[in-house]
């Protein structure tokens, strides 16, 4: 291996290192699509699964059958109530058959651990069982949905313990009643229920599809609950979206055409599919203490080429009640700092810095609109920066050279002649401020 290769593989191990300490002992459920298990595609996705689980996340899996061969929907007539699928008694034997056939496969993959194979040594335990209790879905519309069903409930518990036990969960798009029946139900609904009842971290949807896009066609990589219901077109299966309704879950939908497409979404930043959460996955909020480390690390590289002040670590404990942090998947990725000066009606805002992989996004220009909003809402009527390096960017936004007699006095007394800092000021409006309430 290279310099260069060594390099990036480092980089990467310590990026997934985060995500690794992290999801220890959580629960995912994933969602494959019958196409992905029929078509071979599960052989090198069972190793992804694998490493999973030697990393201790615990793994229930549901899967579907192929395209070809699902139940279609029916819309009743005038579509008022949702599509269900109509499933005959007579359908059931071989929708059986079939599930069956895949649920060997699968298991047959995940049993690989052959010296030539990344599953070497990782005797991955399966188990299956009658953990969906169903019903079914009855009459709608007029329509009657025969064999087709709804989850009634989970056994949790039950599930839990195997689970806990090391074991991967196999669970097929079938329910049990009391009565002895066999109802097929979406593998989605099964994975949406199981995942509100084991109280998941994840959902990951699987298929050999595109990622959902927009309007425009544009790939969504990351989207809230109420956008993902806006979405043209419904790309995404309500069934899932209700788990996020239920539960603090994330939902992840992955092309599985893309090689290592689950540990590149698991185990970087930016991952590679759509997320789907109920609130942003990317925000600004006040730094806390917590956030000490990780400010640091982004601002030190820009200290020592002089762009920013130097700022010990005791200082910037001392000043941390100032900062704002731009969070991206629980990560910092950048911070600003807001000093006011209410006497005199402005504030300074100091110490704007991104992660370098985020700079050029627009991300800079997101928190100094956050400061501006937050400098107007305490009542003040301008805002000033300090620089040597991005004057040019602030002028661009709106900001105009000042003086060292534009400054407040006190921060006049520490105004530094020989960083020979350019002062920039930009005028607030009231109505820069957010709405209260």
């Amino acid at each position: 291996m290279d310099n260069d290769n060594q390099r990036r593989f480092i980089d990467w191990f310590r990026e997934a290192s985060p995500y690794i300490h992290r999801f220890r002992g959580q629960t995912f459920v994933l969602v494959l699509g019958g196409d992905l298990i029929s078509d071979g595609r599960i052989t090198r996705l069972a190793h992804d699964m694998a490493l999973l689980t030697s990393l201790g996340i615990r793994l229930v899996l549901t899967f579907d059958l192929p395209s070809s061969k699902k139940p279609t929907p029916l819309i009743s007539p005038g579509g008022s109530v949702p599509a269900e699928p109509v499933v005959p008694a007579a359908d059931l034997p071989s929708l059986m058959a079939e599930v069956g056939r895949l649920r060997f496969d699968l298991e047959a993959a995940l049993s690989q651990g052959t010296d030539a194979t990344p599953m070497a040594g990782a005797r991955v335990r399966t188990v299956g069982g009658n953990f969906v209790m169903g019903r079914p879905v009855g009459v709608l519309g007029g329509i009657d949905h025969l064999y087709a069903g709804k989850v009634r409930r989970v056994e949790a518990e039950a599930l839990r313990r195997h689970l806990e036990g090391g074991e991967v969960v196999i669970m097929p798009p079938f329910g049990f009643s009391p009565t002895g029946e066999t109802f097929y139900i979406p593998a989605e609904e099964v994975a949406s229920r199981t995942a509100v009842a084991l109280s998941a971290a994840k959902i990951i949807r699987l298929e050999p599809t595109p990622l959902v896009c927009d309007s425009q066609d544009a790939p969504l990589r990351q989207v809230t609950l109420a956008e993902a219901r806006r979405l043209p077109g419904s790309p995404v299966p309500p069934a899932l979206l209700e788990a996020l309704d239920s539960w603090e879950i994330r939902l992840h939908l992955l092309d599985a055409r893309i090689d290592g497409a689950l540990l590149l979404e698991l185990f970087t930043r930016d991952g590679i599919g759509t997320l789907i959460s109920r609130d942003p996955f990317e925000h600004i909020r006040k730094a806390t203490l917590d956030d000490l480390v990780e400010i640091l690390e982004i601002i030190h590289p820009l200290e020592e080429k002089g762009i920013l002040v130097q700022r010990p670590r005791e200082r910037l404990e001392m000043e941390l009640d100032h900062f704002t942090v731009a969070i991206r998947d629980r990560s910092v990725i950048g911070c600003v700092s807001l000093t006011p000066y209410p006497e005199s009606g402005t504030a300074e805002m100091a110490c704007l810095a991104l992660l370098p992989e985020y700079r050029g996004q627009g991300r800079g220009g997101e928190l100094l609109a956050w400061c501006r909003k937050e400098a107007s809402r305490q009542g003040l009527s301008s805002l000033f920066v300090l620089t040597t390096q991005s004057s040019r960017w602030f002028i661009e936004r709106g900001f105009r050279p000042g003086t060292p007699d534009d400054l407040p006095p006190v921060r006049r007394a520490l105004y530094d002649p020989a960083r020979k800092s350019q002062i920039l000021i930009t005028s607030l409006s009231p109505s820069e401020a957010p709405p209260r309430g």
